[in-house]
C-alpha cells in the first residue's frame, strides 16, 4: 500500500473539514547546521483552525461521529491550559455544539492562555483541584450521566481524543507525509514527535504499517515511562485495528522518556533551552511543557549520534504555543 492507497482506507470514515492541510514541511536549515543533522519540520502548528495544533485532525473524526449521533453537547477534559481543550471549544462552537470543559488544577485568579481562548469560545469550564488525569476522566463522565439526564445529549470524548476514531487524524497525517516527499524528493529516515495521550503517535504508526513506509517513528514521552507509554499507543491501536480489521500488534513503538521531568504540564531546564534554541535558530516557538521536550529529546538524540550525518529527520510540530502566554 502506498500514500495514494491510504486515501481509500480512510474514505470509509466521513469527517468534519476545519484543519488547513496539508500542513507545510520546511528545512531548518540553521537547526541543521548545528546539530550536524538534516532536520525538517512538519508544521501542524499551522493547521489554522481554532489557533492550530494537532487535535484538530483527531476532532474532524470524532465531531463528525457526534452530530451523526445528533448529540448536542460535547464533554472532555484536560488541564487548565489544554490543547485538547481548547479545540474542542472551537469545533463545538463552529458546529453548534455546547462544550464542557472538565479541567484538573484548581480555578486560577486569572484566566491566561488557553483560559482565555475557552471563554471566548463560549465554553462551560468545571474546574478541579487535581492533576491526577483518572479523577479528571471519572468527573467527566460523571458529568456526561447529569448532561444526559438533563435531555442534553453529551458525546463524551476521553482526554486528547485518543481513541482508535481520533487517532485516524494522524494516519491522514501520514499519508500527507509521504506524499510530501514525493513532492519534495526527500525521504525521512525518522519522525520524531511529543507523545502523551497517544492518538497521534499511533495514527502514525497504523499509517506507517498501512502505507509501507520505511522509517522510524520516535515519541518523546512527555510524561510517563517509555514502558507506560508503550502500553498506551498499543491500546490505541488495538483500537483501531478494530476499526480498520487489520493487526498492528508486529508495530514497533518507539518511546522516549529521558526527558518528561518531573511530569506532564512541568517544564524542564532542556525544554526551556530548546524551545529558546528553535525560537533563535529558526524563528520557530514551541511551548514548553510538549513540544519543548520532544525539541529536547531532538537536540540530545542528535548530539549522541542517534542519526547519522546522512539521515533526515522530520521533527512534527504538534501546536501547543498559547502555552507560552500562561
Amino acid at each position: 500500500m502506498t500514500a495514494l492507497t491510504l486515501h481509500g482506507v480512510l474514505g470509509d470514515f466521513p469527517r468534519l473539514r476545519h484543519a488547513l492541510t496539508p500542513t507545510p514541511i520546511h528545512y531548518l536549515r540553521s537547526l541543521s547546521k548545528w546539530l550536524g543533522v538534516n532536520v525538517y519540520c512538519k508544521r501542524d502548528d499551522l493547521t489554522g483552525f481554532g489557533f492550530g495544533g494537532n487535535k484538530i485532525r483527531k476532532l474532524e473524526f470524532l465531531v463528525h461521529d457526534a452530530l451523526q449521533r445528533g448529540c448536542r453537547t460535547l464533554v472532555t477534559c484536560g488541564s487548565n491550559q489544554s490543547n485538547w481543550c481548547r479545540m474542542t471549544a472551537a469545533v463545538g462552537a463552529a458546529n453548534g455544539l455546547a462544550v464542557h470543559l472538565v479541567l484538573g488544577g484548581g480555578r486560577p485568579e486569572r484566566a491566561t492562555g488557553n483560559l482565555v481562548l475557552n471563554a471566548m469560545l463560549g465554553a462551560t469550564c468545571h474546574h478541579l483541584d487535581t492533576h491526577e488525569d483518572g479523577e479528571l476522566e471519572a468527573a467527566a463522565a460523571a458529568l456526561a450521566e447529569e448532561l444526559e439526564a438533563d435531555g442534553l445529549r453529551p458525546y463524551r470524548m476521553v482526554m486528547g481524543g485518543s481513541t482508535g476514531l481520533g487517532a485516524l487524524g494522524y494516519v491522514d497525517a501520514m499519508q500527507e507525509i509521504m506524499l510530501q516527499e514525493q513532492e519534495l524528493g526527500i525521504g525521512f529516515d525518522a519522525i520524531l514527535h511529543a507523545t502523551g495521550s497517544g492518538g497521534t503517535q499511533a495514527g502514525l504508526i497504523a499509517g506507517k504499517a498501512l502505507g509501507g513506509w520505511p522509517g522510524r517513528i520516535i515519541g518523546v514521552t512527555v510524561s510517563r515511562s517509555a514502558e507506560a507509554q508503550e502500553a498506551k499507543v498499543r491500546g490505541v491501536l488495538e483500537s483501531m485495528a478494530a476499526l480498520l480489521n487489520t493487526d498492528f500488534s508486529a508495530a514497533a513503538v518507539v518511546a522516549c522518556d529521558a526527558y518528561f521531568g518531573e511530569g506532564y504540564r512541568k517544564n524542564t531546564p532542556a525544554a526551556l533551552a530548546a524551545a529558546e534554541t528553535f525560537a533563535r535558530l529558526e524563528g520557530l516557538f514551541l511551548d514548553q511543557v510538549y513540544t519543548g521536550k520532544a525539541a529536547a529529546g531532538l537536540i540530545d538524540l542528535a548530539r549522541r549520534r542517534e542519526f547519522g550525518a546522512d539521515e533526515t529527520v522530520l521533527f512534527l510540530h504538534t501546536g501547543g504555543e498559547a502555552q507560552l502566554f500562561e
